[in-house]
């Protein structure tokens, strides 16, 4: 399947020796990646920054941590009276939540997290509008959009909110030079330092700084004529060894959903499997909307049916088709249906033209499920080993025959 691919025995040396190097002092060995939680923005990112700036945490050391974030990384002047109030998942009028809230006698920020999460239509709009509300013109507001590279917001999540309104900050720069001042000024507790070192290790990796492998084969390979050579040699057949990867993937997943329910799967966005798997990795984006679908039942005259859909990353749910065969809304089936399965968890659940949509089973996995065949994540990688693919469809596959079975008792009420 992957003969395209080759790998010479000077580039094997390339990254055989910056792998070494970039582990020269166990830097590999990363509590977070281990356990699977480094891209977690809620449970990981969140909950950890969390625990550092609020003067209660378990740290120790009161408002230190605070008082640093606040005056070098925010430039904001700490005062040493009143109360200060660290709140996660702080709930808004709109029924959304603020990642983190800093709240004094005379400043309230607001903190937004975004690892791989995409900017939601009026987000930091809201957030800004809820921040007002609570300061009630006495305190100051700053509003901060903390990326891994400190990017700008989308318009769509601005919503007519002034760009001079959000303050952008990077976890590679702000927040690792505070983690930096912190380990500092913990080394009288070994154990406090160590975790946030590992922490502060965990944004070097996600980030590409600070010698990973990545940038030492890229120093090597700069240096070097011929291997660059190979080197782009290799990089001419990555995408047609990853349309193979995603086109194994597809008929695998219609084999195994026929299978199931019966029904061949349709394909679109294409004229067939072979055809959206190779075009998937041309450079135009009209060719990222693709994947299966069949159809499951009529609900209140509306046709229901299951989408297996890729843009960046693989989802699956309910949609209502009309009768040209498009998704459209339909927000009376979609409340019906949220009553019954619950929410998705794919960025596309919000979507009105998605009843109910998943990454993956929410019970039997987690985010390194996700496979994302954009940026060809590990869960992407893992699909070449057949036992690993076909475990990864059995379960996909099973959830949604459970979603169809719900949504056929919606049918027949």
């Amino acid at each position: 399947m992957l003969n395209d691919l080759f790998m010479t025995d000077a580039l094997m040396e390339v990254v055989s020796n910056a792998r070494e190097k970039a582990n020269r002092h166990g830097e590999r060995f990363n509590i977070f990646s281990i356990l699977r939680v480094h891209r977690n923005e809620a449970d990981t990112h969140s909950r950890f920054l969390h625990e550092l700036l609020k003067p209660q945490g378990r740290h120790g050391e009161g408002r230190a941590f605070l008082q640093l974030f606040l005056e070098s990384v925010l430039g904001l002047q700490a005062s040493y009276e009143g109360r200060y109030r660290v709140s996660r998942e702080l709930a808004t009028e709109e029924k959304r939540r603020v990642d983190i809230v800093i709240e004094s006698p005379n400043t309230i920020v607001g903190i937004e997290l975004k690892i791989d999460a995409l900017d939601q239509k009026a987000q930091l709009c809201d957030y800004y509008h809820e921040l007002e509300r609570r300061a009630g013109g006495e305190k100051q507001i700053v509003l901060v959009y903390l990326t891994l590279d400190g990017k700008g917001p989308s318009a769509m999540s601005l919503n007519g909110l002034g760009k001079e309104k959000v303050v952008c900050l990077s976890f590679a720069e702000d927040v690792s030079r505070w983690l930096q001042i912190c380990i500092e000024k913990s080394q009288h507790k070994p154990a406090l330092a160590h975790a946030i070192q590992q922490y502060q290790q965990l944004i070097s990796n996600l980030t590409g700084r600070g010698g990973t492998m990545n940038d030492l084969v890229a120093g090597e390979l700069s240096s070097d004529l011929e291997r660059f050579k190979e080197a782009l040699e290799v990089e001419k057949s990555l995408p047609k060894a990853k349309a193979a990867v995603l086109q194994l993937f597809w008929q695998e997943l219609r084999e195994a959903l026929e299978a199931q329910f019966g029904v061949t799967p349709s394909v679109y966005g294409g004229k067939s499997i072979a055809a959206i798997s190779k075009d998937y990795y041309s450079k135009s984006r009209d060719n990222k909307r693709v994947g299966l679908k069949l159809p499951i039942c009529c609900l209140e005259g509306k046709n229901v049916w299951l989408y297996v859909n890729l843009y960046h990353a693989v989802h699956y749910g309910l949609r209502v088709e009309n009768e040209s065969g498009i998704a459209v809304p339909s927000p009376d089936l979609k409340e019906m249906t949220r009553k019954e399965v619950g929410s998705g968890n794919a960025v596309a659940d919000i979507e009105p033209d998605w009843l109910v949509c998943y990454y993956y089973n929410p019970v039997a996995g987690d985010e390194e499920k996700i496979i994302n065949f954009n940026n060809f994540s590990s869960a992407a990688i893992g699909l070449l080993d057949d036992e690993v693919r076909r475990a990864l469809i059995t379960d996909m596959v099973a959830h949604q025959a459970a979603l169809v079975e719900k949504a056929k008792e919606l049918c027949s009420q």
